[in-house]
């Protein structure tokens, strides 16, 4: 594991010291950490939750080759899920979750990673119920790919994104929820802001099957660029084949407002500190949506690490 890497998990990998948190981290196939409950087992790339309490774990990826990892939420657990993604250059995570009837998961994932991959597929059974955030702030570029499948009646997906490109970064996203079920519920709210030459593309796609009556589908996918010089590409796609649904799309690119930095300037912040705090407050929106404290509470915390 390269050293760089390694000092940004330091503070995490320090979980080892506090005999209250359970956690995993993944560096290769042959080297992982774990300190378990009784209710949640490792065996044969599997990470499996059978607890019926309320459990709070922390789940770390960092190395430098390939990692992949299945996870599964048996019927009825209740999860908070904490993720730190430290990959490094050309390495891609490959990683699968299962919830089972009635599971509850709220995760939260910052990325911290070099120029890497995270490939993404999340399938809910019925009732289960999934709010996941993602804090994409690194430094490199990046590639996302995360989708939601609600494979059983009543199954819940809410996706938030915050995404910040910068320094002749390269990132794109592509979330996607499909619905393959009735009653089914899938809302994603992406914002980005890029900077510095950097580039984004946000792929939102919301899918509902045809027969899934009484599904909703909703997305907003916004991004504020600060000068011409960037490329910004928010991309929302609906396919909609039932009437019987609900589905709206919002999607907007647009440049930074010149009198908000003039003002801020004004009043004796520097450029460098006006931009910063420009961009932290257009992000901010994605955490007046979110209805869990958990992942309110880590999202806050990341967004205020901006341009620090």
């Amino acid at each position: 594991m390269q050293a760089q890497l390694l000092s940004k998990i330091k503070p995490i990998i320090d979980l080892q010291q506090d005999q209250l948190s359970y956690y995993m981290i993944l560096s290769s196939q042959s080297s992982i950490e774990t300190r378990l409950p009784q209710d949640v087992l490792f065996q044969d790339g599997v990470l499996m939750f059978q607890n019926k309490k309320p459990l709070t774990f922390y789940m770390i990826y960092a190395g430098d080759e390939d990692l992949h990892i299945d996870i599964h939420f048996q019927a009825y657990c209740q999860v908070n899920l904490i993720e730190i993604r430290v990959l490094s250059s050309n390495c891609t995570l490959h990683k699968t979750m299962k919830l089972d009837e009635g599971a509850t998961v709220h995760a939260f994932s910052e990325n911290l990673s070099e120029s890497a991959k995270s490939l993404e597929d999340v399938y809910l059974q019925a009732y289960a119920n999934c709010q996941y955030g993602y804090s994409e702030l690194s430094d490199d570029a990046f590639e996302g790919r995360y989708h939601f499948y609600l494979d059983g009646p009543e199954a819940n997906a809410k996706v938030r994104t915050a995404i910040l490109s910068k320094s002749q970064e390269n990132k794109h996203y592509e979330i996607l929820i499909q619905h393959n079920q009735p009653m089914t519920y899938g809302q994603m709210d992406n914002y980005g802001v890029v900077k510095d030459k950097g580039r984004l593309v946000i792929d939102g796609i919301g899918t509902i099957t045809k027969g899934q009556h009484g599904s909703s589908a909703h997305q907003t996918n916004k991004i504020m660029m600060f000068d011409e010089s960037c490329y910004a590409c928010a991309n929302p796609y609906l396919y909609i084949d039932d009437y019987d649904v609900q589905a709206s799309h919002a999607a907007a690119v647009g440049k930074m407002d010149e009198e908000h930095l003039y003002y801020l300037q004004s009043r004796g912040l520097t450029k460098k500190q006006a931009m910063q705090l420009i961009t932290y407050g257009y992000l901010m929106p994605v955490v007046e949506v979110i209805d869990n404290d958990m992942i309110k509470k880590h999202f806050e915390q990341s967004l205020s690490k901006v341009g620090a």
